[in-house]
């Protein structure tokens, strides 16, 4: 298995603004990166639910740049923070992003169903669109990144619940969440993208029990 050498994207000083003000943010320049940033700060995309309290652990797996991150850090100040990324490159900017803030720990690896290493496909318009899967949405660039097991990470950091739990992973989404069934039950929030019909089916039948839908977005 081998990785190809890759040029580094432009790099851009932003000031953001969400409900809690306004915040220095490192991106890359790309106007993908500009508007999901800017997304997450508003609370578009990840909005806190709010009757939901006592909120004390949070995972951001697929944390990017680190927006999601920073956003959950400045809503849940009492919480801590575990942040994922397995890309070099937007992890980069992950730990320089949440350096300022002492209820996050940045983690270069992915989280998976098991341990493994693998390629990461870097994405055509923005490190978001990169997978360990090749679509048309991932370039021939590619780098070797460590997943791990998120029942051997919980082990190790003696966390016993997640509150919220935020997956973004371009495909890898159902092996994670598969792995942490046990888990689910008790987290108070879900936030999770899926790339499929069956994958929100899956997803249906695995939260059905003990989830309800709040808010979705439908993309077929």
């Amino acid at each position: 298995m081998s990785a190809e050498t890759v040029v580094t994207p432009e790099i851009a000083e932003a000031t953001l603004e969400g409900p809690q003000g306004k915040l220095a943010f490192r991106l890359f320049k790309t106007s993908v990166c500009f508007q999901i940033a800017n997304d997450i700060f508003a609370g578009t995309t990840y909005p806190n639910v709010p009757f939901v309290t006592d909120v004390k652990t949070i995972f951001d797996i697929g944390a990017n740049v680190g927006a999601a991150s920073v956003y959950f850090a400045v809503s849940y100040p009492e919480a801590k923070v575990y942040a994922f990324e397995p890309g070099s490159q937007p992890f980069l900017l992950l730990r320089q992003n949440v350096a300022p803030f002492a209820n996050v720990s940045a983690f270069s690896f992915g989280l998976y169903g098991c341990e493994k290493r693998t390629v990461l496909y870097h994405g055509c318009g923005d490190s978001v669109e990169s997978s360990v899967h090749p679509t048309e949405r991932t370039s021939s660039e590619c780098e070797e990144v460590d997943l791990r097991s998120p029942l051997n990470f919980l082990h190790e950091h003696g966390v016993t619940q997640i509150d919220i739990l935020k997956v973004d992973t371009e495909g890898c989404e159902l092996p994670i969440l598969s792995s942490l069934q046990k888990y689910l039950p008790k987290v108070k929030v879900l936030y999770v993208e899926y790339h499929s019909e069956r994958a929100r089916r899956l997803l249906d039948s695995m939260l059905a029990e003990t989830h309800a839908l709040w808010r979705g977005r439908v993309s077929l």
